[in-house]
């Protein structure tokens, strides 16, 4: 059994204003005590809401000493006047080994009528105690439906690709970059989505493939709507009240692997709730 946990922490902002990265571990472990961690809104040397410029890399690697760190920045960049390069985007933490690790840019198509910023995927491949397992964490665009939805179908073709990979690996293989690299055709997808299951973006997951991505919520609960994720505290924010843009998706031949999915709709250490998917063996 193998419990992969998402979360958008917020730099670990709560709701009452109060950066903890200390509270955001706490609550993780009061939860579940999952083998991959998937963090969402993490940042390095970029000025947080309380002045502060902390290197959450190096914070959160610390409060997790069990998990190996692998941080995806959706951006690199040095500041004018400082003396550190400023990072932020999505790490996954990982108790099992870890095989392989790519970082994907996703898509920016724009015009000047919203702010918005660099968004990425992060991509490991574990190796459980049955079979290797691909987990693909991101958190899309906020302001955009089309960028939403240029980013998602993006993360659905970099599935595409995996799956043709295991399929067609390539026949001349070398010692170098040339060799093997593990990516299991498994695939878990979590993370923030910002969009909702009414969405256009949505709306690909059956219309991309012809072994469309499972939502894993749903496979286990098809007559319920989705527990929210978001809003159940922040109602200045979210005008709508609470609803759901955290999901975990599966690839189709993981779909009788899916155990359960627990949202934890009583924490406040971030607005958005943590989710929990367990991966049966």
């Amino acid at each position: 059994m193998i419990q992969i946990l998402s979360w958008n922490i917020q730099n670990g902002e709560g709701v009452d204003g109060k950066i903890s990265l200390n509270r955001i571990a706490d609550t993780i472990f009061s939860m579940a005590t999952p083998d991959v961690i998937c963090l969402q809104e993490v940042s390095r040397n970029s000025i947080l809401k309380d002045n502060t410029k902390p290197d959450q890399l190096k914070q959160l690697s610390n409060l997790f000493l069990d998990y190996e760190a692998f941080y995806g920045p959706a951006y690199d960049v040095l500041r004018d006047g400082e003396s550190q390069r400023e990072q932020f985007g999505n790490i996954i933490l990982s108790k099992l080994p870890v095989l392989s690790s790519f970082n994907h840019i996703l898509p920016q198509p724009t015009n000047s009528s919203f702010r918005h910023m660099p968004r990425q995927a992060s991509e490991v491949t574990v190796q459980t105690p049955s079979f290797p397992l691909c987990v693909i964490t991101t958190h899309l665009e906020y302001g955009s439906q089309n960028q939403r939805y240029e980013q998602f179908k993006r993360i659905l073709s970099i599935k595409d690709d995996i799956d043709n990979l295991s399929i067609n690996p390539a026949t001349i293989q070398e010692n170098s970059p040339y060799a093997k690299l593990e990516r299991s055709n498994k695939v878990v997808i979590c993370g923030d989505f910002n969009f909702e299951s009414s969405s256009k973006e949505y709306g690909l997951i059956s219309s991309y493939s012809d072994k469309p991505l499972i939502d894993s919520w749903t496979h286990l609960n098809s007559n319920l709507k989705h527990a929210p994720t978001c809003g159940i505290f922040d109602k200045k924010q979210w005008s709508e009240g609470p609803h759901c843009r955290d999901f975990a998706f599966v690839s189709d031949n993981l779909k009788n692997n899916i155990g359960n999915f627990i949202v934890n709709e009583e924490t406040d250490a971030s607005d958005h709730q943590p989710i929990v998917l367990t991966i049966t063996d």
